[in-house]
Formats: C-alpha cells, structure tokens, sequence
C-alpha cells in the first residue's frame, strides 16, 4: 500500500490478546516481518475501541477466547460492521462449536495456537490477498450497478434509476410534510444542432443542459435524463409558489449560459412544471405524464407566442412600406 508520496508503507496489524506471553510473541513476529502493532489489547470492548480510531488498522488478529462480556468473535463482528478490515482468528480450540460460530463472522483466517512464524505469515498473506479480491469485486458491481441507474453522458440518473429513486424521496418528503415539484425538460432543437453541427455537438447540447439544471437545482433533488433529450427533476418545495419561481430560475440560468458559452448554437429546454402533495397516493408515472403535458403547453404557448411576433413585425413591415 502506497502513501501520498508514492512510497510503499507499511502495513498496520493490530492484536487483540489476553494471553502477554502469546501477544509477545505476536508482537515480535510481526515486527520482523515489517508490521507496524497497534495494541496489544486484551478485551473485546477494547479492540472495538481502539479499531475505531484513525488511522484504522489494516488487518486484525483476533484472539477468539477473550475475558469479559465481548469476546473475540463478537468484538470482530462489530468492527466488520463498521470496518472493511480483514480480520484472521486466534484460537487454541478446535472444537467444532468453536469454529462455526468463528465462521459465521466471516473471518479473512483462522490460526490456532501455538504457531509458527511461516504459518502466521501464511495466513496474513492469504487474508490480504482474498480482502483485496473481494473489494475489487464489490467496487465492480457498485461500478455496474451503478451504470445501470446512471445517465453514461450526463452522468445523471436515468430512467431506470430516477423511478427507483423517486420513491425514497417521496418518502423523506412525506415524513417532512413536503410539498414535491417535478418538472419536464425537452431540450429544443437538439436534431437540428446534430444535423448541422454534428452529434458531438448534440452531446455537448445535452451535457451543458445537465450541468445547467445540476448548478440549478440542490444537490439533494433528484435529476435525470429519462430519454434522448428528456429530463426530469424532483424536488421538494416548501410553498406552491417555489414552482414558478424554480421553473423561472431555470429558464434565466439558460440564458446565462447561452450568453456567456461561446458555443455555436443555443441550447435551450422547454420546461414543464408542477406540484404535487406527497401525502395524496398519485403513482410517479401519472405525475411524469402531467409535467410532459405542461411542457407541451408551455413550449406551445411559447411557439405561439413567437408565431404572433412574426406575424405582427409582418404587417408593420406591409404598412410601413
């Protein structure tokens, strides 16, 4: 294991023994085999204390028969809890009693006593390796399970996890008594930015807007791209009226952005808002519905708007000549 500096430190054991003449032995077996000692400790309340502190030790020799109400596979079993450190027992029973209980705390090792240096080293060696392997192997599925409820682009939520996540956040907003907003995003013109600017600019077009609404809105609401220009956003409120004024937000953080991006083309999100009490039973699909169609209205609305700006400019323009 690497420091800061690069350097090769090294690694820190810490040993939970009653017995001194053994955790003497430890003691000076590991020392020759280049650990550093925390401890010893002698009880299992002990161990649970000094595992806690920082730094934590790298790895646990835990002597399974310790005096007082927590004994070694109890100690072990509450510092895994809380620690992912490999853990190897320490035993001078071989009873099977003994070791079944020592295996359902999943030990990285099991060492009876007395031992040999090379066993001790052996078993240390494996218990790395094997707590190296399974770390790996959780962060690859973290990794996977992650991609698969995460946007790749935009690295918001997608689909699939925004409706997995919605649920929990009505939850916390029902126990709050929160009042919930959703609102539906439809980035404008993205074909026309791919077909005269390339998809790559599309790309671009759909990762600025994530950064737009993800500078926008807190850390805590929950945002997503749910389809190939289509973003959802939910968020508690505290009053009916933060609707409009988050959806005002957002179309005025756009047009920062579009001031100030220097990109060849604007990029730019109809924006359908509403409001929902998270005591009423409405399924998040139905919601999802109802904020697309206030999206449709506003962007609508908005073309309409535009339509009757031309048109009007037209016919100054007939009398003026």
């Amino acid at each position: 294991m690497a420091d800061g500096m690069g350097r090769e430190r090294r690694r820190s054991v810490l040993i939970v023994e009653d017995d001194a003449i053994v955790a003497l032995d430890l003691e000076q077996a590991l020392s020759g085999l280049g650990y550093r000692i925390f401890g010893p400790t002698t009880t299992g309340e002990e161990a649970v204390a000094v595992a806690a502190r920082e730094p934590a030790p790298d790895l646990l020799l835990m002597d399974v028969d310790l005096p007082g109400p927590v004994d070694g596979i109890e100690a072990a079993r509450r510092i895994r809890a809380r620690l992912d450190v490999p853990v190897i027992f320490l035993t001078g029973h071989s009873d099977s009693g003994t070791l079944s209980r020592a295996m359902a705390a999943e030990p990285f090792g099991y060492l009876l006593k007395p031992f040999q240096v090379k066993d001790l080293k052996c078993a240390i060696e494996v218990a790395v390796h094997k707590h190296r392997r399974e770390r790996a192997l959780r962060r690859r599925s973290d990794r996977l399970a992650r991609l698969s409820l995460e946007d790749e682009l935009t690295r918001l939520a997608n689909r699939r996890g925004f409706f997995a996540q919605a649920e929990q956040a009505v939850r916390t907003a029902r126990r709050n008594g929160d009042l919930l907003g959703l609102f539906f995003g439809d980035l404008d013109g993205l074909k026309t930015i791919n077909d005269q600017h390339g998809h790559q600019a599309g790309d671009d077009a759909l990762r600025a807007a994530a950064e737009v609404l993800r500078a926008t809105f807190r850390e805590a609401d929950l945002l997503a791209r749910v389809g190939g220009d289509e973003f959802l956003v939910l968020a508690p409120l505290a009053a009916e009226a933060d609707v409009a004024l988050l959806r005002e937000r957002v179309c005025g953080a756009f047009a920062e952005f579009n001031g100030q991006s220097g990109l060849p083309f604007a990029v730019t999100l109809s924006l359908g808002a509403i409001s929902a009490d998270s005591r009423e039973e409405r399924a998040m699909e139905r919601l999802v519905q109802e904020a697309d169609r206030a999206m449709y209205a506003s962007r609508s609305g908005r073309e309409k708007s535009r339509g009757d700006s031309i048109l009007e400019r037209a016919k100054s323009k007939r009398r003026r000549q």
